[in-house]
């Protein structure tokens, strides 16, 4: 019979010890701010990144909507919208939807960059611009207009399916989840909306311009320029908690790991626990925060408006490492295959791992 020694361990165990010590290693390793590739947009990267296959998506300031290969940082195609644009591209179905600051939305094939429809309401330009993304799911898609209307179309064909009009300016994205459709608007309404009819099933007031919601768990968390970031039950349309930041909440709020991340006017990273909406930690930045932040593999990712990059640990809020662009970082990061995408006002678009 074969016996190994007490406190020794035998041939295979060792192995597979030390397989699990080098590959998790090697994950550390890659999340130490390694330049992969950056992309030169010329313009101004305004928007955020959105994947679809082997292609990064993100749009800039002179309207140009960037298809990059994710791996090599190489341009695939671009489509030229010819108005600003803030958001992240939506993806469904072959296509990317995406809005400008003139109002129209289009429908890009994903293959070709071709255009497959173009929407205006009313058939001509809507003097309200759409400022943030669109949301798709279910065959729909749908925007938010500055003319404080929320839209739905077919994602196929581009026709109109309905319109709510909330009477306010509208600056944020609807928030797609389980049937329902959320809204926050700039004069301080928070709605839910049946995404089949467009009729509205709840909604509430806030204390100043509302954000982009996150939907978790059948919870909703959002955040507003009075400083407040909430967590309502669905269901029971119960509040659950309210956090007060003491300065206006500038970025949509993000939740993994129990925990909700989101950014603030005069640069604070704020992490509260999910569940009770106590403070876990504070990271200060100089400047403010505008770009949602991400989380992935333990680590929080952001950028600031004075133009640096940051991974913090996202159970202390301790900083990882940094990237220093140099020009505000409005982009919302986006992590996917290991790898964290933005973009930045210096006109580039860069993919660290």
């Amino acid at each position: 019979m074969h016996r190994t020694r007490s406190g020794t361990i035998p041939g295979w165990a060792a192995l597979a010890v030390l397989l699990i010590l080098v590959v998790s290693a090697a994950r550390a390793e890659g999340w130490r701010g390694e330049l992969l590739w950056s992309y030169e947009a010329m313009g101004s990267v305004s928007g955020s990144p959105a994947s679809a296959g082997n292609l990064i998506l993100i749009g800039d300031s002179e309207g140009k909507l960037h298809a990059v290969d994710r791996g090599t940082g190489r341009e695939a195609w671009t489509f030229n919208t010819r108005a600003t644009i803030n958001g992240a591209p939506a993806i469904l179905g072959g296509k990317a939807f995406v809005g400008g600051a003139d109002g129209t939305l289009f429908a890009i094939d994903l293959a070709t960059g071709g255009v497959k429809w173009s929407y205006s309401p009313a058939e001509q330009y809507t003097p309200g611009a759409i400022w943030a993304s669109p949301a798709a799911g279910d065959g729909k898609v749908f925007f938010n207009s500055a003319d404080g209307k929320t839209y739905a179309l077919d994602a196929e064909t581009g026709s109109q399916l309905w319109v709510f009009d909330t009477g306010r300016e509208l600056r944020s994205s609807p928030v797609y989840s389980d049937g329902l459709v959320f809204v926050g608007t700039y004069e301080g309404l928070f709605i839910a909306l049946d995404a089949r009819t467009g009729r509205k099933t709840w909604g509430g007031g806030a204390g100043g311009p509302v954000g982009t919601a996150r939907v978790s768990d059948g919870v909703v968390y959002f955040g507003a320029w009075d400083g407040l970031v909430q967590a309502v039950r669905l269901k029971s349309v119960i509040p659950l908690w309210k956090y007060e930041a003491g300065e206006s909440v500038t970025t949509a709020p993000t939740v993994a790991g129990g925990r909700v991340f989101f950014g603030t006017v005069n640069g604070k990273l704020v992490a509260v626990d999910a569940a009770s909406g106590r403070l876990a930690w504070e990271f200060p930045v100089p400047g403010g925060i505008h770009s949602d932040p991400a989380v992935h593999e333990g680590l929080v990712f952001f950028g600031s408006d004075s133009g640096v990059f940051y991974a913090l640990d996202a159970a202390s809020g301790r900083e990882r490492w940094r990237f220093e662009s140099g020009r505000e970082i409005m982009s919302s990061p986006l992590v996917d295959g290991g790898v964290v995408y933005f973009g930045g006002y210096d006109g580039k678009v860069y993919a660290f791992r």
